[in-house]
């Protein structure tokens, strides 16, 4: 059952216990309520998955402090709320609701200690230098700051046998980064449910309901699940609402129409959306390795080309105007584009716009593809836990997995909410869409650890000018990429002996 419908049902499920304590006899409405309440989260919680297995053990008095980001719009706000600062969102009542529970069975205070995110591993390699107990216990942060603290031997190996109580096999957990990152049968970092920073960075498509209306396309979300969404559709569906008002052969985000407005990020989104990845784990050893199907890579560059062809898109990596993110908004949230391809932040900043949209996957290559694949970017969160951290390194990460477990019927369930409604309507149907964008996460070593800068060479491949061959630049990419991943393997066996 997708991440969907788990929280349709454990929602339901809630609802019913609410409706049937309604009509029990009580002499104390207030009493019932809250009892009734209580109840209704319980048995959701039982609906959407497998129990929490950590010890029954409580710590009164502590705290567990996370260091965290301040970062504009990608500060972290998954961690720590005051009840009296809860937004118009509700991510942060979520949040404060998360970590009462947390009190409430164990006895401990969740709070967050936040800088700049170009100080965090200033921080984190403070507090392993130093030694013995710092200002926080855990970090939450991009996943470029984690990278760089692993081969810098700062952070635990999570798959060691202190940090047990972290078991990545529970639904709470997101399998695939671990598998996709883990080296020498090391995970350094995760994330899951725990997190939303992780999923607003995930590449999406959203369309213009009203555009797409107008130029009689069919229903884009019987095609994806279909099998019947792909490169070719896309370039299809982009020409037909191009509008060059000015007729200069330029368009503008804020006076044309344009088929698909895009970041230079979504060059990288549909080179995995294609099918490929540059480094893969090896069957036999586990061990990553060179793996670009550069015949593959080749033809996506070929098709991409004509989908970025600049008479049918907005780069708005390029405008100057203002801010790209203010770009961004204003391009799509006022009618001038068909498509957009962004993160999945972007849904929530459309919210105040008076534009009707959807969520759809990148397309697939081509309807032999057998899955659509999706990318999260670099700033994308994950937790870790730095290496100053020994005695209480098994309470550090029990508290990590209750935490994980109880976002889910919390933090979860109302970041759907947030990501399902537009500023008039909901849209149910964009729900399975953002399950199979998650469920399709790929994570590349070679993207997150910029091997050889081999990703964004092939990126590059795509843009609608280049006439650059992925085949003549593979050459050099084989032993470059592998001798890389040596070095990374053998920096990391010996920080971590």
């Amino acid at each position: 059952m997708n991440l969907f419908k788990r929280i349709l049902c454990g929602f339901l499920a809630a609802l019913l216990l609410l409706s049937a304590c309604a009509c029990a006899e009580t002499t104390d409405p207030a009493d019932n309520d809250t009892g009734a309440q209580s109840s209704a989260e319980e048995t959701a919680e039982e609906t959407l998955g497998e129990p929490l297995e950590i010890a029954d053990t409580r710590y009164d008095g502590k705290e567990l402090v996370f260091l965290t980001r301040e970062q504009a719009e990608w500060t972290t706000r998954e961690i720590y709320a005051e009840k009296e600062n809860f937004t118009e969102s509700n991510i942060s009542e979520a949040v404060y609701k998360r970590n009462d529970k947390i009190l409430q069975n164990y006895g401990v205070t969740i709070k967050e200690f936040k800088v700049p995110v170009d100080n965090q591993n200033g921080e984190i390699q403070k507090a392993v230098t130093a030694g013995g107990a710092s200002e926080f216990q855990a970090v939450i942060s991009p996943v470029w700051v984690a990278t760089s603290a692993t081969t810098n031997g700062l952070i635990w190996n999570l798959n060691s046998v202190e940090t047990s109580s972290l078991d990545f096999s529970k639904s709470w957990w997101d399998s695939k980064l671990i598998e996709g990152t883990t080296l020498n049968d090391m995970a350094f970092f995760a994330t899951g449910d725990l997190l939303t920073a992780d999923n607003d960075a995930t590449f999406v498509m959203m369309f213009n309901k009203k555009i797409a209306e107008e130029n009689n396309l069919p229903n884009l979300y019987q095609m994806v699940e279909n099998k019947e969404w792909t490169f070719d559709k896309l370039y299809e569906y982009e020409q037909l609402p191009v509008f060059d008002k000015g007729g200069d052969g330029k368009l503008d985000f804020d006076t044309d129409v344009a088929g698909f407005a895009m970041t230079d990020d979504v060059y990288y989104s549909l080179l995995y959306a294609g099918g490929v990845t540059v480094v893969s784990k090896d069957k036999e050893t586990g061990d990553p390795v060179y793996a670009l199907d550069v015949e593959k890579a080749q033809l996506i560059a070929e098709k991409a080309r004509q989908i970025f062809a600049n008479d049918l898109i907005i780069n708005l990596t390029k405008e100057t105007s203002a801010s790209m993110k203010e770009v961004g908004q204003t391009c799509f949230g006022e009618g001038h584009a068909l498509f957009l391809g962004e993160v999945l932040q972007c849904v929530e900043r459309m919210r105040g716009y008076d534009v009707d949209f959807g969520v759809l996957p990148y397309p697939l290559y081509d309807t032999d593809q057998a899955s659509y694949y999706h990318m999260m970017h670099t700033t994308g969160s994950v937790v870790s836990i730095p290496r100053n951290i020994k005695s209480d390194i098994e309470y550090v990460s029990s508290m990590i997995e209750a935490m994980a477990y109880h976002s889910k019927t919390t933090l979860t369930r109302q970041y759907y909410e947030v990501n399902l409604t537009t500023k008039y309507a909901k849209d149910k149907e964009s729900g399975p869409m953002i399950d199979l964008i998650l469920e399709t996460r790929v994570f590349d070593l070679a993207y997150y650890y910029s091997w050889g800068n081999v990703v964004s060479t092939v990126a590059n491949a795509l843009h609608a000018e280049s006439n650059t061959s992925v085949a003549s630049s593979s050459k050099k990419f084989n032993s470059n990429v592998n001798s890389l991943i040596k070095r990374t393997l053998s920096t990391i066996e010996k920080k971590y002996k």
